[in-house]
C-alpha cells in the first residue's frame, strides 16, 4: 500500500523522492502476495450491522491478504484488495521493489480505531500502527475501505502520517463517519484542492491561509519540487506540473479539531527543452517515474508527459482556514514522448 509504510510509501519512499531523486537520474537531452481473504466482507443483508467489530475482522483478512501480496509481488492479488488511487501506489511499489531486487517487507495493523458511519455503511476509516517485519520502525498509517458492489471491501485510500498527526488522526475512534463527500461543501473543496495543488509545487492561489504551513508541503514536497526543477534547468530542461483534476473520499471524520478527509489529485508533468537548448529531451530507464510506471525502455522526444496520482491526508477546521496536511502520498501512473 504505497503510502502505508515508510518503506514504501505506505509502501513506499517517503513523499517527494519521486520528483527530487528523478532530477538526479531522469533526463538526458538528446545531443547534449497471498491469495485475498474475504471472509470479512458483508453481504448486503448484513452491511447494517456493520460496526467497529466488522471494520476490525476486515482489517484483519485485508492484513493477511494484502501482505503476502506485497511481499510476493503479486500485482494480480494486490487488485483483489485494493482500489484506485491506493491500488496505483502499490503497483509501483512492486515495480520499485522488482527493480531494487528487494522484497517488501510483511506488515501488520496493530492497535486500530475506526470511524464508521451509521446504518449500512460504504466506506469506513481506520488508525492503526504498522508493525514491519525486519524493521524497528512503527509508523501509523490511516486508510479508508470502500465496499464494492460485489460485497467485498477494499483499500481506497492510505498514508503515513508523522509524529505530530497522531492525536488528531487516533481521536477518529468511536466516531461515526459521514459517507457520500459531503463532509465539505463544494466551494470549500474547490478552494482547498487549487490551494494544496498551489503549494505543492511552491506557489499559491492569493489565499495562503487556507493550507497552514507545515515541513511536508511546504519543505518536503514543494522544495523537492524546486529542487527538481533546478536540476533540470541545469541540464537544459524545463518542467510544469498541472492539475487535471481533484476527488474528495466517500469517507470523513469530525473530530475535536475538525474534519478529516481524503484528497486526491490527479496531475501532469509536462518536460521539454529550455528555451536555446536541445530540441529533445530524454528519460532513461533509471528514471524512478518509469520505474513506478513499469516501463523499461528509454523515453525521448520533444516532450515527455507524465501522469501521477497524489494522495493528502487533510485536517479541516470549521472554519476552513489553517487547514493541515496530516499525510500524503505521489506516484507516476503513465509516461509517454510526443
Amino acid at each position: 500500500m504505497s503510502g502505508r509504510r515508510s518503506v514504501r510509501s505506505r509502501r513506499g519512499p517517503a513523499p517527494m523522492t519521486s520528483s527530487a531523486a528523478t532530477a538526479l537520474t531522469l533526463l538526458a537531452l538528446a545531443g547534449c502476495g497471498g491469495q485475498p481473504v474475504d471472509a470479512a466482507a458483508p453481504g448486503p443483508a448484513a452491511s447494517a450491522a456493520f460496526g467497529a467489530e466488522r471494520a476490525a475482522l476486515v482489517l484483519t483478512a485485508f492484513d493477511q491478504a494484502d501482505s503476502a501480496a506485497s511481499v510476493s509481488g503479486d500485482v494480480e492479488a494486490l487488485r483483489t484488495q485494493e482500489v484506485a488511487p491506493s491500488l496505483n501506489l502499490s503497483i509501483a511499489a512492486v515495480r520499485r521493489a522488482a527493480h531494487n531486487q528487494r522484497p517488501q517487507p510483511a506488515f501488520q495493523h496493530i492497535n486500530p480505531v475506526f470511524a464508521v458511519p451509521t446504518g449500512g455503511p460504504s466506506c469506513f476509516l481506520t488508525t492503526a500502527t504498522l508493525r514491519l517485519t525486519g524493521s524497528e520502525l512503527a509508523p501509523t498509517d490511516v486508510s479508508q475501505f470502500v465496499l464494492g458492489p460485489d460485497g467485498q471491501w477494499k483499500l481506497s485510500h492510505n498514508v503515513q502520517i508523522s509524529q505530530p498527526a497522531l492525536v488528531a488522526a487516533r481521536s477518529i475512534g468511536g466516531r461515526p463517519a459521514t459517507s457520500g463527500g459531503t463532509a465539505l461543501d463544494e466551494t470549500s473543496r474547490r478552494a482547498l484542492a487549487a490551494e494544496v495543488f498551489a503549494r505543492s509545487i511552491g506557489s499559491t492561489t492569493s489565499n495562503r491561509s487556507l493550507v497552514a504551513s507545515s515541513p511536508l508541503l511546504d519543505n518536503q514536497f514543494a522544495g523537492g519540487w524546486e529542487v527538481y526543477g533546478q536540476q533540470l534547468a541545469g541540464a537544459g530542461a524545463a518542467v510544469k506540473r498541472t492539475m487535471d483534476r481533484a476527488e474528495w473520499s466517500d469517507c470523513a471524520v469530525t473530530v475535536p479539531a475538525g474534519t478529516l478527509t481524503f484528497l486526491t489529485v490527479h496531475a501532469t508533468d509536462t518536460l521539454s527543452p529550455a528555451p536555446g537548448g536541445p530540441a529533445t529531451v530524454r528519460m532513461t530507464p533509471q528514471s524512478p517515474d518509469l520505474i513506478a510506471t513499469g516501463q523499461r525502455a528509454a523515453l525521448s522526444g520533444k516532450a515527455i508527459r507524465v501522469t501521477r496520482v497524489q494522495t493528502f491526508l487533510l485536517l479541516v477546521p470549521a472554519q476552513t482556514t489553517g487547514t493541515t496536511v496530516l499525510g500524503l502520498n505521489d506516484t507516476a501512473l503513465t509516461a509517454a514522448a510526443g
